[in-house]
């Protein structure tokens, strides 16, 4: 068995909230990804890489689930929504603030078809405040959560940085998923369902949170904060194969491990004597001996000595080049779906049971008879009705 086979989950999402049903379908949950007949979820057609024409975006974040199409502006179609949330433990939301609410299928009213209900509403700001309303996505909470200032153009352009990681949306659907596993839990030990209502811009300001709280507190903020361009002893070296390590000594101990392995001495003549925190910011000469030792050998060969000696670092990798990292493809299981799928790598989290097998990432509706059939027990006829009166595809 997997972490979560037996939970039943209803998604209804666009674009970074089916995040967080990726999430819990990777530890095996069945996720049944309610679509709008026709187009269904615009994931497939947004984003530049596509995989036999369907965006990348879809094929991570949707794989794992089944999809069934019901069209919930219809009154038959929402009474099945209404069946399927009866027969599962968990609702997502993954719409604009209030969604589901202004169909008629809010937290309030689907309670009384599931009173253990756990229902979790992941949007951009959330379902309170003056941003409530304010259609965004994507940098957008970073930008609001100080963590994506504007880059200038040659031409004095404010531009979206080059590299930014969009935390906001990553870290809200991990946020999300937390918070659906705590009220699933207290949900089956006493029957009492919530609502839980996370913002994909309150979890990018919870990921800047150190500088956040420094603010808010009015901490003393050390005189070099801001950066560590100038660091010497936690810095970036080239290598002798063209490649970059990091070297992390900045504990004296270990900086001293890291000089008497190489046989220099030497180097410990003009340290300041800091146990911790010590960067030797600043100091050229050393940055260039450290530069010329760290030439001498291969990335590889570098990461051996630092796990023969203990001294602190890590492998500078290119996303191309981490595929062929030996820590890379020891931890990640990259593998395709059951049948003919690309290979993708799998939730991060390990445990001694097996991780699911997963399916592709489905195309609108794949699912629908099944669902309809295997969870709600309609018979094929009463299938046909619903398609027919255009409820389902």
């Amino acid at each position: 068995m997997a972490l979560l086979d037996g939970l039943r989950v209803v998604e209804v999402a666009l674009l970074a909230p089916n995040m967080l049903g990726m999430h819990l379908a990777d530890l095996g949950a069945d996720v049944l990804k309610v679509e709008q007949p026709g187009r269904g979820d615009y994931t497939r057609a947004v984003g530049g890489s596509r995989l036999d024409g369907v965006s990348m975006l879809h094929v991570r974040w949707n794989r794992g689930k089944r999809s069934i199409a019901i069209d919930l502006r219809r009154p038959d179609g929402a009474d099945v929504f209404r069946e399927l949330v009866a027969a599962s433990e968990v609702v997502i939301e993954g719409l604009r603030a209030g969604a589901l609410d202004r169909r008629g299928l809010g937290y309030e009213a689907l309670r009384s078809v599931n009173p253990s209900l756990v229902f979790a509403s992941l949007s951009g700001f959330g379902q309170t405040g003056p941003y409530r309303d304010l259609a965004t996505h994507g940098v957008a909470y970073d930008a609001y959560a100080g963590l994506a200032r504007p880059e200038r153009t040659e031409d004095d352009f404010p531009a979206i940085p080059r590299r930014y990681h969009d935390i906001g949306t990553k870290a809200g659907a991990l946020y999300g998923a937390v918070g659906v596993l705590a009220a699933l839990l207290r949900a089956r030990a006493t029957g009492q369902g919530t609502w839980l209502d996370v913002a994909q811009a309150d979890a990018a300001v919870a990921f800047n949170a150190g500088r956040v709280d420094e603010l808010l507190a009015g901490a003393d903020v050390p005189e070099h904060r801001g950066g560590m361009t100038a660091a010497v002893r936690y810095q970036y070296y080239d290598t002798a194969d063209g490649r970059t390590i990091l070297f992390q000594a900045s504990e004296r101990h270990f900086f001293e491990r890291f000089c008497r392995a190489l046989g220099r001495d030497d180097l410990l003549t003009d340290d300041s004597g800091a146990e911790f925190g010590e960067h030797a910011r600043d100091d050229v000469v050393l940055r260039r001996e450290l530069a010329a030792i760290f030439a001498t050998r291969s990335q590889a060969d570098w990461v051996r000595f630092f796990i023969d000696h203990d001294v602190p670092g890590a492998p500078v990798n290119r996303a191309s080049e981490l595929l062929d990292d030996p820590q890379f493809r020891a931890r990640f299981h990259t593998t395709g779906p059951v049948v003919d799928g690309p290979r993708l790598t799998r939730t991060p989290i390990h445990a001694r049971e097996p991780h699911p097998d997963l399916g592709p990432a489905p195309r609108v509706g794949a699912d629908t008879d099944a669902i309809l059939r295997d969870v709600l027990g309609y018979d094929a006829t009463r299938i046909e009705e619903l398609r027919h009166a255009g409820a389902v595809e």
